[in-house]
C-alpha cells in the first residue's frame, strides 16, 4: 500500500465499510494533461451510511470524508458507494 492508500483507508473508516477496494489507477494515467501531480484511484466501498441516499449524496459522504487528501494527493476519484444490499462481490 502507498501512503495515500493508507490516508484514503483510514479516512473512509469514518463510513465504516463492511467492504472496501482501493485501486491506484495512476499508471494508466502517467503524462496526461491536467495532472497537477495528484494520483488516480477507483474506490468500492460498501456502506450502510448509504442507505436510501441518491447516488450524489453517497458521493459527497466520501469526499467528506476523503477531505484534503483531494487538495493534492489525489488528482481523480472513481466512486462505486454501494449499501450491503446492493454489492454483489466479483
Amino acid at each position: 500500500m502507498t501512503d495515500t492508500t493508507d490516508a484514503l483507508t483510514t479516512a473512509l473508516a469514518a463510513l465504516n465499510p463492511s467492504h472496501l477496494d482501493i485501486q491506484d489507477d495512476s499508471a494508466l494515467h502517467a503524462g496526461h494533461a491536467g495532472n497537477t501531480g495528484g494520483s488516480h484511484y477507483t474506490v468500492i466501498i460498501v456502506s450502510d451510511a448509504f442507505n436510501n441516499l441518491p447516488l450524489i449524496k453517497r458521493h459527497r459522504l466520501v469526499y467528506d470524508a476523503v477531505g484534503s487528501l483531494m487538495d493534492q494527493a489525489i488528482h481523480a476519484l472513481s466512486i462505486q458507494a454501494k449499501t450491503s444490499a446492493e454489492y454483489e462481490p466479483k
